[in-house]
C-alpha cells in the first residue's frame, strides 16, 4: 500500500544520527571515541590517505591513525629497510627523529622509514626550540607532536639516559580490545629538564 517500514538497525542508525553520536554500526570502519562532528573529518581524511596511497603513490607524510592497521605499517617499514640493506628485521629498530619542517614544505619521503604526522602528547608539549619534551601549558592536556622520522637503525643497546620511552596508542582506550589493540610501539623523545620518570608518572 505503499508504506515503508524502516528496520531496527535502519532506525538505531537514525538515532544516532540525530543525537550527533556515531552509528554502532560505523564503528566497524576503525576503533574511535569521537562524536559524529569530529568523527566525520577523521573518516574522509582517512579515505583521502588512502586515495593517495592507492592513486598517486606512497604518501609522503604518514597518518597512523589513518591506517587500519598501523603496527603492521611499521613492521613493513622494518622489512623493506631489512631487505634493502640485505639484513635481518630482527636487527633493526627505529629511530626518532623528530623533524622541525611542516608537512607542506616536505616534498619527498625519507630513504628508508617514514614521516609520521598528526600524533598527540598528553600531559606534555613539545619544546620546538629546545627539541624536547617540556611542561604543558595551563589547561593545555593535550598537545600536537611535530612530525617524527621513524627511521629504521641497527640495534642499540638500550639507553635511557636523557630519554622518555612515549607509549604510543591508536586510540584513548589504552588498554584497547583483543582485536583492536591500542598501543602500537615506545616512542624514545629527548626528556628535557626533567627524567623519563618524571614523564612517567605525568
Amino acid at each position: 500500500q505503499g508504506f515503508v517500514v524502516i528496520s531496527k538497525d535502519q532506525e538505531d542508525v537514525l538515532l544516532s544520527l540525530f543525537g550527533g553520536q556515531v552509528p554502532k554500526a560505523w564503528l566497524s570502519a576503525y576503533p574511535s571515541l569521537k562524536p559524529l562532528s569530529s568523527w566525520m573529518p577523521d573518516l574522509i581524511d582517512r579515505i583521502e590517505q588512502l586515495n593517495v596511497w592507492g592513486f598517486t603513490g606512497v604518501p609522503k607524510v604518514f597518518w597512523l591513525g589513518g591506517v587500519t592497521y598501523p603496527t603492521s605499517l611499521l613492521t613493513a617499514l622494518l622489512q623493506a629497510s631489512a631487505r634493502k640493506n640485505m639484513v635481518s628485521v630482527d636487527t633493526l629498530s627505529f629511530d626518532f627523529v623528530v623533524q622541525t619542517a611542516e608537512e607542506a614544505s616536505i616534498t619527498t619521503m625519507p630513504k628508508e622509514g617514514a614521516y609520521i604526522k598528526s600524533m598527540i602528547l598528553e600531559g606534555a608539549k613539545w619544546d620546538t626550540n629546545g627539541g624536547a619534551l617540556a611542561d604543558a601549558d595551563p589547561m593545555a592536556l593535550f598537545n600536537p607532536m611535530p612530525i617524527v622520522h621513524f627511521k629504521p637503525v641497527a640495534r642499540k643497546k638500550a639507553t635511557t639516559e636523557g630519554l622518555y620511552q612515549c607509549p604510543l596508542y591508536l586510540y584513548p582506550i589504552r588498554t584497547g580490545t583483543r582485536e583492536r589493540p591500542s598501543f602500537m610501539i615506545w616512542v624514545d623523545l629527548k626528556a628535557g629538564q626533567y627524567s623519563g620518570e618524571f614523564w612517567t608518572k605525568r
